[in-house]
């Protein structure tokens, strides 16, 4: 049984005779790097180094094309303070620039701004998709492993990237409009890109990340959720249902729970990656929304950073619902820099000796 059929069924609780073993979260270069000096061989990722399974990605780019220049604004021993992707100056450590960064000012300060900016959204735009989709939807037909994208930036993604988190939130209150407008073109320009994969390349999901919540609550409201998101969403998750994709996943940290029923009303069936830190347990989750809801992730990155033991006590707690079905088992996070390369590949190692 392939990676993929484990996945399809898996999300459709019929038998497997073993859980995915995947990363759903990237990883940061920075503990990459380290991981290095501790035995992960040079030139390999961590998921070929451990047989690990994988997500294969639908080169998409959904990113401004073209970007804004990269250029330097100021630069000292620590620190360098730069404008980069979509525009966003960020200041960085030298020593570990994926580790630490802070956003220092944005493009979009005023409507006119965000006006001046459409252009580099556009679907027709060389570059956004494969050259050559019969080839690429022939390569993925016979992939092995869960064929899918993510739309990233999604709605909260774009519009922390192109004001700023603060003028973002308050904007729903004190400019209604320009998010709407913003939205609305967001919306289209997202669907216009699909429409083209849709129907020629099987998709097994499609993820929206744009990271909704935070450790306590969602980052807004269910009402502003329904306001602004799903006049501009719904769409686009009708066509993918439409289209055939079984898993539309909400790709968020954080406690996204207060949010979950008006998902699950307009068609989102799939979570991940649940931080635990958040409030986000696996077992709550399903106690609470049943099985029209699959998950995953769910893996505490915290058990990883105690060590062996208490990763396999993590294991033995999950292993229930992982043979329930609708639930892919992944770290909740990002690898943590101080989790070491051996604690990671027991992990793994662990995961793949699973058997039901």
């Amino acid at each position: 049984m392939t990676a993929r059929e484990i996945f399809l069924r898996t999300m459709r609780y019929e038998p497997v005779e073993r859980p995915l073993v995947i990363a759903l979260e990237p990883y940061e270069q920075y503990g990459v790097d380290r991981w290095r000096e501790q035995g992960l061989p040079a030139g390999q990722s961590p998921e070929r180094a451990l047989g690990m399974d994988r997500l294969e990605l639908v080169p998409v780019s959904f990113s401004s094309l073209p970007d804004w220049e990269t250029r330097v604004i100021a630069e000292d021993d620590e620190y360098i303070t730069e404008v980069g992707w979509l525009g966003a100056t960020i200041k960085r450590r030298k020593d570990a620039p994926g580790m630490y960064y802070g956003h220092v000012d944005h493009a979009v300060k005023t409507r006119q701004d965000w006006e001046e900016c459409k252009w580099r959204f556009r679907a027709e735009t060389e570059g956004r998709l494969p050259a050559d989709l019969d080839a690429l939807a022939a390569q993925l037909e016979a992939s092995d492993q869960p064929v899918g994208l993510h739309v990233f930036p999604f709605f909260m993604r774009l519009g922390f990237y192109l004001m700023g988190m603060e003028r973002f939130l308050t904007a729903f209150h004190e400019e209604p409009d320009l998010m709407h407008d913003m939205f609305g073109f967001w919306g289209e320009f997202v669907l216009e890109t699909l429409r083209p994969l849709l129907g020629k390349v099987r998709l097994d999901f499609v993820t929206f990340a744009e990271d909704l919540a935070y450790t306590k609550a969602p980052h807004i409201s269910p009402r502003v959720y329904e306001e602004f998101w799903l006049p501009y969403q719904d769409p686009i998750v009708e066509a993918l249902h439409g289209a055939g994709v079984p898993m539309v996943c909400e790709w968020s940290a954080g406690n996204l729970e207060p949010l979950l029923p008006l998902m699950l009303d307009h068609g989102i069936n799939c979570t991940w990656p649940l931080e635990r830190q958040a409030g986000m347990d696996a077992y709550a989750v399903r106690s609470k929304y049943g099985r029209d809801l699959r998950l995953g992730g769910g893996f505490p990155k915290e058990a990883l950073i105690a060590g062996p033991e208490a990763v396999d006590r993590e294991i033995e707690r999950l292993r229930p619902l992982m043979e329930e079905g609708g639930f892919v088992p992944a770290l909740d996070d990002m690898v943590p820099p101080e989790v070491p390369w051996a604690t990671y590949r027991h992990y793994v190692e662990r995961m793949k000796s699973l058997r039901w």
